[in-house]
């Protein structure tokens, strides 16, 4: 792949990452309504399951979000000597600049998100917020 290609995907791989950060709010508001529905009363088992098929896909979200080989990719061309403005440019981006802003606040978010996750799996007494409503006749008048 060469540094062209690299830097054109790095810019759509921008769609995925936004993508990608709505589908873990999707994800975290199911698992949440879950909490309070199903799962907040459930036996350990069934909440360390539920926690870990969560935790699961936000892991996988996590890895095609962090978009690695693109970067490592530019790495090698520029240890081969290979690279252009351009692509010192984004290099420098993913070091220093938005790229690696970006990554850490990441990081930081989903240990954040798993620690909250846990807390509201394992240790908050769940009281579901279910409406009884009962279907009644209208009285005649």
């Amino acid at each position: 792949m060469t540094e062209g290609e690299v830097v054109e995907q790095l810019v759509e791989y921008m769609s995925i990452v936004i993508a990608g950060i709505a589908l873990i709010f999707s994800v975290v508001s199911a698992y949440i309504v879950a909490l309070n529905y199903f799962v907040g009363d459930a036996l350990f088992v069934a909440r360390v399951g539920a926690f870990a098929f969560v935790g699961m896909i936000l892991a996988l979200l996590m890895v095609v979000m962090l978009g690695a080989a693109l970067i490592a990719r530019l790495f090698e061309l520029e240890a081969a000597g290979q690279i252009t403005a351009a692509g010192r440019g984004v290099l420098e981006n993913a070091r220093e600049g938005i790229d690696g802003l970006t990554r850490n606040l990441l990081w930081g978010g989903m240990i954040s998100l798993y620690a909250v996750l846990a807390y509201m799996t394992f240790l908050h007494r769940w009281k579901p917020d279910v409406v009884n409503v009962a279907l009644l006749k209208k009285a005649p008048e």
